[in-house]
């Protein structure tokens, strides 16, 4: 393969191939779930690859993070395709990193970054001051929340989501359930792209509308909800979220309610089905509790 730069190709998945980053980084164990990233006054939204704590840095995926400033991410595959190097450039600077080095150039000038650049499947995932220091932007850290502030205006920033206060068991019992029976209560309503009341839902919309009836608000979308909604749960219990997904994205969300069954806004209005459909079950991503 010649080294020429590839773009967005890459990390949507291309460098998912067996061994290829073996000697160029150290994989990072699995890491709490629920770090966030924002920008300026919004939440980055991470369609699949999350940002996490590692050894008190904050990593993010690199591609997310510089679409929604609007950079240029390019990348070139070296030493027989065995490592990758980027190239971001934007707000008037170039930044060249490698990954597994912490040696680094900043419009052509030698830096030595923090952390050094690791892939994580298949993706590539900075420490968020690489971005900000480079890129003359505010970098905080809101540790009651767990979300770094980027401030690319060059500007503080409050947080953006703070983590809602944590019910008691008998508390957070009886709003599942209310959650649960308020959703069977529209079972019928039509499909509508977009909808957002009971004349017609989309898979988001039904959850958001759902949810807000007990004064809980989510991210508007299936995967906005999936990338910094609640805590992931191997075991869903009644009222949690449960996602599934294709190609590596999230394209649907639905409420648990217990025996193995979600209701949800399908294409066939909003319905019960079974977590063990032979369909579902081969899209299903995991679940998550936001209360």
């Amino acid at each position: 393969m010649s080294t020429k730069w590839l773009k967005s190709l890459v990390l949507s998945g291309a460098l998912v191939t067996t061994g290829l980053f073996a000697s160029a980084t150290t994989t990072h164990a699995a890491i709490p779930d629920g770090v966030k990233v924002q920008i300026n006054d919004h939440l980055v939204d991470f369609p699949d690859a999350m940002p996490y704590l590692y050894q008190g840095s904050l990593m993010t995926p690199l591609r997310a993070v510089a679409d929604d400033l609007g950079y240029k991410v390019e990348h070139q595959m070296i030493n027989n395709d065995s490592q990758v190097r980027v190239k971001v450039t934007g707000n008037g600077h170039v930044l060249e990193l490698g990954s597994g080095k912490v040696e680094a150039k900043v419009d052509n000038r030698s830096v030595t970054l923090r952390t050094p650049p690791v892939i994580k499947n298949g993706r590539v995932y900075v420490h968020i001051r690489s971005i900000g220091d480079h890129f003359g932007h505010i970098v905080q850290w809101d540790a009651n929340n767990e979300i770094g502030i980027l401030g690319a205006d060059g500007k503080y920033h409050a947080p953006a989501w703070y983590k809602p206060a944590v019910p008691d068991n008998d508390t957070a019992s009886s709003v599942k359930k209310a959650i649960v029976s308020t959703a069977k209560q529209y079972i019928g309503v039509p499909y509508q792209w977009g909808g957002t009341s009971p004349s017609g839902f989309d898979c988001s919309g039904f959850v958001t509308y759902i949810f807000n009836k007990q004064d809980i608000t989510l991210p508007r979308t299936s995967s906005g909800m999936y990338s910094s909604a609640g805590t992931s749960v191997s075991n869903p219990e009644q009222g949690d979220l449960v996602f599934f997904a294709s190609g590596g994205k999230v394209f649907h969300v639905g409420i648990y309610i217990g025996g193995n069954q979600f209701i949800s806004a399908t294409s066939d209005g909003v319905k019960i089905d079974s977590l063990g459909n032979s369909y579902w079950k081969n899209v299903y991503v995991g679940a998550k509790k936001v209360m």
